[in-house]
């Protein structure tokens, strides 16, 4: 295993170009003149409301981070110390995820002293929860779309048989019988168990209700956001377009996890729009215009603030841009 020191700007700067040119590509596919159009009617005090579910969203995953914290033993990090740095990793997300987990890792070691290795474990506790949570959301979101029921039941049922799997133990070294017939989970399934076996009390029945009800709320709450978009966008209010909102919102951020791609570029913001579109009877330039307002608002804003955080109190953490590992073997 080792390491190499990396710029936090240079790893920044694929994602913000990836970034901007999907937001032009989806304009210019969904007829520019029109979604500028959409953009001049807009009601904008919508878009604030957003800002605000999106913040709500922030708040309630990093209570569940401190709770994580807490469990795996960091004591030396004051709260608003915790919160500060919570808020100063929002840019890593359009980073490559062992990349953005690497900076967060060592940022934590030299405030708390835990080691890298564990502390990038902890983060990945949390996109278990977070992909569990989602889930959950996808499958609330069907509520108006009685015909998908069945299928996210099976998928479901089969999540929860594989963390059953997970807590059984196996031997030392032992192969796997999932990852040698799906070759897809054979690098995931053995970090899963290192995760597990380093952290244990985070997969207590305690913890993970609590890690997960958090997670079900925060996510919930960008759920809430693309709704009040959609209502800028002179959409009614109604309990479908409440499900519908849901759904494409966690449907599209379960594709961009699963596609491994910093922040889900590219793919959350296509999934997204070709589902509203499917959804909202064939109006390609709104739903264009939705899924641009959402990620503006969810996404992009909290960059631009973390980043701004950053600016100001990252030294006094002992953070710099040239500080950072990306650890291999």
């Amino acid at each position: 295993m080792h390491a190499h020191t990396r710029s936090i700007y240079r790893q920044l700067l694929p994602g913000l170009l990836l970034g901007l040119i999907v937001l032009v590509g989806l304009a210019l596919l969904g007829n520019a003149k029109q979604v500028a159009g959409l953009f001049a009617s807009f009601q904008w005090l919508n878009f604030g409301l957003a800002i605000a579910l999106s913040f709500l969203n922030q708040a309630l995953r990093f209570l569940k981070r401190a709770i994580n914290f807490h469990t795996s033993g960091v004591r030396n990090v004051s709260f608003l110390e915790s919160m500060v740095l919570f808020l100063i990793c929002l840019p890593l997300s359009v980073t490559p995820t062992r990349v953005g987990e690497s900076f967060k890792g060592i940022w934590l070691f030299k405030r708390s002293g835990i080691p890298v290795e564990r502390a990038v474990s902890v983060f990945m506790v949390e996109q278990i929860s977070d992909g569990l949570s989602v889930f959950v959301l996808m499958v609330i979101g069907t509520i108006a779309y009685p015909s998908l029921w069945p299928l996210f039941l099976s998928l479901f049922l089969a999540f929860i048989g594989m963390l059953i799997y997970f807590k059984i133990p196996q031997p030392q070294g032992g192969p796997s019988v999932i990852s040698n017939k799906v070759p897809i989970l054979k690098q995931f399934i053995p970090q899963l168990r290192e995760c597990i076996d380093a952290n244990p009390a985070l997969f207590t029945v305690g913890n993970m209700t609590i890690s997960f009800v958090l997670g079900i709320l925060s996510w919930a709450a960008e759920g809430a956001a693309l709704f009040i978009i959609l209502r800028g966008l002179g959409f009614a209010p109604s309990l479908p377009l409440i499900a519908t909102s849901i759904l494409v919102f966690a449907f599209a951020t379960t594709v961009s996890l699963a596609s491994r791609l910093p922040g889900g570029l590219g793919v959350m913001e296509v999934a997204m729009a070709m589902l509203l579109t499917l959804l909202l009877r064939f109006q390609p330039e709104k739903a264009v215009a939705a899924t641009i307002l959402f990620r503006l608002a969810t996404f992009w804003v909290t960059f631009i603030f973390g980043l701004a955080l950053w600016s100001v109190a990252g030294k006094s953490l002992g953070i710099n841009s040239q500080e950072g590992r990306i650890i291999e073997g």
